[in-house]
Formats: C-alpha cells, sequence, structure tokens
C-alpha cells in the first residue's frame, strides 16, 4: 500500500492488520504524521517493509517496536529526524535499516547490537553523526555499512572504534571511514585489517577531525591498506607528512581503476600514480603544496642520475588505461615538467604516456602556463 498524504491518516487507513508492505510519503514539513504513527504502528502486526522516506519525521515513536516482524525500515531524507528510539534495537528480525542523508541524526541508539540479524546499515550522508556506538561490534552479519564515523574519544570505551572493524568480516561494496584525524591509537588501525575485507572494492579514508590533529596520520593511513582487488580509493583530508604510503603502488593496487586525492596539504610532490596499471579516472584537488608535476607523477624511476625511458625490448607506459584526469584549485601549481628524454625519443615517449586519455580538466589550476609535450602533441 502506498500512501501519499499531507495530512494525518483518514480513520480508514488504520484497518491494515495485514498489510506486508507500506509506503507513507508526506512532503509538507507541517504534517503531523509523527504524530498519527503511534496508532498506525499498533494495526500493522504483520509489516515487514515500511517506507518512511522523504516523510518530514522529526521523531520516530517509540511504538515502532510493535512492528515485531519487520524486516525493512527506510528512514532516509527525513533531514530534521534527530535520533531514533531505543525501542528500534527490539526488532529482532530487521535485516535494512536505511537513514541515507538523515543529515541531523546524531546518534545512532545505543542498543543497536542487539540487531544481530541486520545485513545493511545505509547510513551515507549522516552528517550529524560523530560516533557510533561500541554494540555495532556485534553486528557481525553486516554486509554493507556506507560509514564508519572515528570519533574524538570523548565517550571513552562506549564507542565503536578502527579496530572494532575486524568484526565486521562480510562487508562488501563501499565503505567510507571518516574521523580519520581523530584516530591517536595506531594500533586500533592496524586491527581493523581492512586488507583481509575481499568485498569490498570503494573505500574512502578521510582524516578530517574534530578536535586538534594527531601526529599519527602517516602511521595510521600505512596501516590502512586496502584489499587488492580494490577498484575505487579516495583519500582525502590528510594532514599527515609528506610520505606515500607503501601499498599505493601497482602490486598492491593491480586493479585499481578510480582514485581522488584531496587536501593532503603538506605533500609537495604527487605520488608516482603512472604505475597504477588500470587507473582509468584520477582526480587530484586542492593540493595546496604542490609546485611541480614531473616524472615522479608518472612512475618513471631514476637510475644514475638517468630517466627510465620506453625501449624497444621491454615498453614502459606511464598511466597505460587512464581515460579522465582532473586537477583542480591547485593554488600554487607552477610547472608541469617534460621528460628528460633526447629529442629523437620524443614521438615514442608521448606514446608511452597516458595513450588512452580522453579527458583533461584543469580547474583553478594556479600559475601553471603551459602543459608537457605529451599532451600538447595531442591539441588538448
Amino acid at each position: 500500500m502506498v500512501l501519499e498524504k499531507e495530512s494525518p491518516f483518514p480513520s480508514y487507513i488504520y484497518n491494515v492488520g495485514k498489510l506486508r508492505s507500506l509506503l507513507i510519503k508526506s512532503y509538507n514539513k507541517n504534517s503531523s504524521i509523527s504524530r498519527a504513527l503511534p496508532k498506525l504502528f499498533d494495526q500493522l502486526k504483520c509489516l515487514r517493509s515500511l517506507d518512511l522516506s522523504w516523510g518530514s519525521i522529526k521523531e520516530l515513536p517509540k511504538e515502532i517496536v510493535k512492528l515485531i516482524n519487520l524486516r525493512y525500515l527506510k528512514l532516509s531524507n527525513n533531514h530534521d529526524l534527530l535520533e531514533l528510539p531505543e525501542t528500534l534495537c527490539d526488532l529482532y528480525n530487521l535485516q535494512t535499516l536505511d537513514l541515507t542523508r538523515c543529515r541531523r541524526l546524531q546518534k545512532l541508539p545505543s542498543g543497536i547490537g542487539k540487531l544481530l540479524n541486520l545485513r545493511h546499515l545505509d547510513n551515507w550522508e549522516t552528517f550529524g553523526l560523530r560516533s557510533m556506538p561500541k554494540g555495532m561490534r556485534r553486528l557481525t552479519c553486516l554486509r554493507s555499512l556506507k560509514e564508519v564515523v572515528v570519533s574524538d574519544g570523548c565517550n571513552g570505551n562506549k564507542t565503536f572504534t578502527l579496530g572494532d572493524l575486524a568484526n565486521l568480516s562480510y562487508l562488501r561494496g563501499d565503505l567510507k571511514i571518516r574521523g580519520l584525524g581523530n584516530a591517536g591509537d595506531v594500533t586500533e588501525a592496524r586491527k581493523a585489517k581492512l586488507h583481509n575485507k575481499k568485498d569490498l572494492f570503494g573505500l574512502t579514508l578521510n582524516f578530517d577531525s574534530s578536535t586538534a590533529r594527531m601526529c599519527h596520520e602517516d602511521m595510521i593511513l600505512e596501516a590502512l591498506q586496502p584489499p587488492g582487488n580494490m577498484e575505487r580509493l579516495e583519500i582525502r583530508c590528510f594532514n599527515g607528512p609528506f610520505w606515500f604510503p607503501s601499498w599505493l603502488n601497482s602490486s598492491a593496487l593491480a586493479q585499481l581503476r578510480h582514485l581522488t586525492l584531496g587536501n593532503c596539504r603538506n605533500w609537495t610532490l604527487l605520488p608516482p600514480l603512472g604505475e597504477l596499471p588500470s587507473l582509468e579516472s584520477l582526480q587530484i584537488s586542492n593540493m595546496n603544496g604542490v609546485k611541480k608535476v614531473g616524472e615522479e607523477f608518472l612512475g618513471l624511476r631514476k637510475e644514475e642520475g638517468k630517466t627510465s625511458t620506453p625501449s624497444s625490448s621491454s615498453p614502459m607506459i606511464a598511466f597505460p588505461n587512464l581515460k579522465s584526469l582532473r586537477f583542480s584549485n591547485m593554488v600554487k601549481w607552477k610547472h608541469w615538467i617534460n621528460c628528460e628524454i633526447p629529442s629523437t625519443r620524443v614521438a615514442e615517449m608521448d606514446n608511452a604516456i597516458m595513450p588512452q586519455l580522453q579527458s583533461l580538466d584543469l580547474q583553478s589550476r594556479g600559475k601553471l602556463k603551459a602543459l608537457p609535450h605529451y599532451l600538447q602533441s595531442r591539441g588538448n
């Protein structure tokens, strides 16, 4: 049954005892839908699926506990929802809880660890969350968890930590970890064992912080090595020293197709990303310390003062599959260095750098005035 109402439900709606699925829409912000829900829940003892998305709900009533057979609960895009009742944690059959874009949601119920059958917790863009309950470590059946929030430690041992991620062995798809700037314990990052989560294909590591920065961000980034089959990776707001994690290379990330690097403020050079064999799209933004992009970016190593270049016997290709490259807000960027090669080999080198490139996007590129010859020759 689908209800699209701007006012409380008419009386005949409450005779719905045999319903298995119910979707309610209320686009009026002044709707009294929240007040009408308790009476409705009294009648829905058989309900399996409830969609209250876009419902202008400010408070989910504690009577939700009466929906004991509920498997699926969608609360996405309720922008005024601040918290969830503890009684929600008594819905032992619940398998999916969708909180997508509940942006003002401030906390999850402390008893969430009782939802042992929960498979999917969709909490994408729940910006109001500053921590997660410790009990989440008990949700070992979780298949999808969109965001993990690392707290500032103000609540002691009552919050979910990076190390607790190790318990969630079956996570798959995409995962974002934010608040990594709050993580001062490298041991917890190592306990997470992200590299063992073989069903994860997308990972965002956001080192934003709600407190003063800790001093171990480089060690934490090193400990959070993604699994080898990772296809999408983002690293944002890294404020550690000028240093690249050892796993950011062709052997550890051979299947990586999409990479985003943003706000790594202390990096003065870019990693040797040209080594990544499967990389198709690359976005780099807000690298305020980068003044030049040179051969190190291509992954062309120097030996005895000479740059390794393609040869007829063993051709070397930098960014062999890159199709899209975007730089934005590179305020100090001045030089994009040409490779130091003999003029007789320029054409050969041009074909060995980004041979598949289709899109080059330069936005707010600082003082950069010229492209390297391997891009100029293509008319970009």
